[in-house]
């Protein structure tokens, strides 16, 4: 086996690696929501049960907490999701492949082990944290939590 197939075959296993890098990082985000409505729901549940108000509060720290952890792993994987991207282009990319085939050589950077990509930016945390798949829950569950906080200033009630 010459450089050039041990090349393909790299870049092979890292388009494999990428792929399995998002879909354990869906499976983690996932997580990441079920664990967040638990505690949430759990806290929720023992305010009301103790009638302890400001216990109510706490829900913002654990919403917050969670909306960030997200967010940070949602920037990986796009990160990742960027590195199939700059793979799908390289492959799509009638005159880039014939080049790198007569050359014999891929481009730095698409063979595996997947480093990061000079020519890709880590995603930042604000445009992390404002992704619709996560800022959406994440909203929902603080307005929940405020109008829950709310209805218990109520005297009365």
């Amino acid at each position: 086996m010459d450089r050039f197939e041990f090349q393909l075959a790299m870049l092979q296993k890292g388009a494999e690696e990428l792929e399995k890098k998002i879909a354990n990082f869906n499976t983690i985000l996932q997580q990441l929501k079920t664990a967040a409505i638990t505690i949430w729901v759990a806290l929720i549940g023992w305010a009301f049960a103790s009638k302890i108000d400001a216990l109510f509060p706490l829900g913002y720290v654990i919403i917050f907490g969670f909306w960030l952890l997200e967010a940070t792993y949602w920037k990986v994987q796009f990160y990742c999701i960027q590195r199939v991207d700059a793979l799908t282009q390289f492959l799509n990319n009638e005159s880039a492949l014939d080049k790198s085939f007569n050359a014999r050589s891929i481009p730095e950077g698409l063979v595996h082990p997947l480093g990061f990509l000079k020519t890709l930016k880590m995603p930042s945390l604000w445009r992390a944290l404002c992704a619709p798949s996560i800022y959406i829950f994440y909203t929902f569950l603080f307005v929940v939590n405020s109008i829950i906080w709310l209805i218990q200033q109520i005297p009365g009630l």
